[in-house]
């Protein structure tokens, strides 16, 4: 995930006993574990929103579609466009070509 070598974890190692001293270590790893927690939690709870939102869509647009009587049509549209904001999203740092 990082490409961290051994010799660069021992010097953030040397570095932390420096900084914080050796009984402060645990305390230390266990708010940044406590943090690390909270950060995937939210992550988790955002994607669960995203998806919830991205299948609220669908089912909006598919119930149009059936009101509509172009569901075919309306559906590859509706889908072409929730796939683009959905992409859009996922990559905001990307920009276009144009």
């Amino acid at each position: 995930m990082f490409d961290i070598g051994g010799g660069e974890l021992l010097l953030i190692v040397l570095a932390i006993i420096v900084f914080f001293g050796p009984k402060k270590i645990p305390e230390v790893a266990n708010m940044v574990g406590k943090g690390m927690r909270k950060v995937r939690q939210a992550q988790a709870q955002f994607q669960s929103q995203i998806q919830n939102l991205e299948q609220e869509i669908r089912n909006v647009a598919d119930s149009d579609d059936n009101k509509s009587g172009n569901k075919i049509e309306n559906s590859n549209q509706n889908n072409y466009i929730i796939d683009s904001v959905i992409e859009n999203s996922q990559s905001p740092n990307k920009k276009s070509s144009n």
